[in-house]
């Protein structure tokens, strides 16, 4: 499909009922047969067969996985597939922790490193969060985390002396693939590749607080336990995992971005107390069709069956808990250092955006800058691999009427256009 060429239009019709492909119904049948140990002691044993370096130990990490657990194991509707999907992220999390410390132990000089004035993207899912990030993160003058880097931020001992390869781009890959195979409209919904810019909350993983890890499966009562849970040790580790990657690459500034950090803004300006924050706002009840949509066809990879009754309140609540957070917290915004962003004006001018939001954070817009964002515009046009039809009512039951009394609050604090269906 060329630049100019309007996006093929996609609707999802097998929400409930999934039609998987003949290579993925053989993926899921294979996993019926392969052994794993979904405890904390089957998580720890199986990250010490594939360590590199001693594994961590902490007493306080391990009731924190075991607490996850739990509440994985008590969904009921939760498939094998989604247990051995679990059951390695968690494995993984715990070697890239292991790796971490052992790189603290060697080069404690880590510790002095200076995370300064890093330019901080806060947003909902499906509100131009990711476009804008890897905008941004297009400009060579900026510390970006790469979706790679993202699944594997530590490298090997082997591969940090230069004994081995570093394997970390093609195990990215390799996980992008299956993906592919098993639920092949994500990137439709989701275009990030392989080397484009991710999440730096997936770092939080390795200490096991992130809301990510209350995405797969409506654990509600854990994600509930969360918002509660103070997160300022949380967004500190998450700073200490940022000084080891600014060790291995240095760069003068950092480009960031999380939906979550809509819900922690106090505990997000404690830790970066010099950070540029840009929010980023849509009509919710768009972000939400988007999103619940998304949800619901990635269910497919992880429940059986899929029912709406778990997984839709489950992400209202999400998205309510995060947008009542920056309502309740706005006056922590910093002045002088917030660009609020909305996404009707984003998606009209983005070059206009982002010079914009240059000025605020007092980075240099230079010409080089300017030809790395605009040949990524031009390479990554909007809908590039089709675009997704969306209907909430007719796909889930649920009147965006009543989704936008229940996101009143939101709607009456910052000044949202509401958008027509698929706009």
């Amino acid at each position: 499909m060329s630049a100019s060429a309007a996006p093929e239009t996609i609707r999802i019709q097998d929400f409930l009922q999934p039609k998987h492909s003949e290579a993925a119904t053989a993926a899921f049948s294979m996993i019926e047969h392969v052994p794993f140990d979904l405890t904390v002691e089957g998580v720890v044993q199986a990250a010490r067969a594939e360590s590199d370096v001693p594994v961590f130990e902490d007493e306080d990490w391990n009731k924190r996985l075991g607490h996850y657990i739990e509440h994985v194991l008590a969904d009921s509707n939760y498939t094998r597939m989604g247990q051995f999907g679990t059951f390695n992220s968690l494995k993984r999390y715990l070697i890239q922790r292991s790796r971490l410390e052992a790189l603290y132990k060697a080069h404690p000089e880590i510790d002095e490193i200076e995370i300064e004035r890093p330019l901080i993207i806060a947003g909902l899912p499906r509100s131009g969060t990711s476009h804008m990030l890897n905008l941004i993160g297009a400009d060579s003058q900026l510390r970006a985390l790469r979706r790679w880097e993202s699944q594997e931020p530590i490298p090997s001992v082997a591969a940090r002396t230069g004994a081995d390869p570093d394997d970390r781009i093609a195990n990215g890959q390799v996980g992008m693939d299956q993906l592919e195979l098993l639920i092949p409209l994500m990137t439709n919904m989701y275009d990030v590749p392989n080397d484009g810019i991710h999440e730096e909350v997936e770092l939080q993983n390795m200490c096991l607080s992130t809301l990510l890890l209350a995405t797969p499966q409506p654990i509600t009562q854990w994600m509930e336990g969360y918002f509660a849970e103070d997160q300022r040790p949380h967004y500190a580790f998450l700073k200490r995992a940022l000084k080891a990657l600014q060790f291995l690459e240095p760069k003068d500034r950092w480009v960031l971005k999380s939906p979550q950090h809509l819900g922690f803004i106090p505990a997000l300006m404690d830790v970066f107390p010099d950070a540029t924050l840009v929010c980023t706002h849509r009509d919710p009840v768009s972000v939400f069709t988007s999103w619940i949509s998304m949800t619901v066809y990635a269910a497919r990879l992880s429940r059986q069956p899929i029912k709406l009754d778990e997984v839709v309140p489950h992400a209202q609540l999400l998205q309510k808990l995060l947008l009542d957070g920056i309502v309740r917290d706005k006056d922590w915004l910093p002045d002088g250092r917030t660009e609020h962003v909305y996404f009707h004006e984003f998606m009209a001018n983005d070059r206009a955006t982002l010079e914009r939001i240059y000025e605020r954070a007092d980075l240099p817009m230079t010409p080089k800058t300017r030809a790395e964002i605009d040949h990524y515009i031009e390479t990554h046009p909007r809908g590039r691999h089709g675009k997704i039809v969306y209907d909430l009512e007719g796909d889930f039951g649920i009147s965006r009427d009543k989704m936008y009394d229940y996101f009143g609050n939101y709607m009456d604090a910052f000044p949202i256009q509401r958008e027509e269906p698929n706009s």
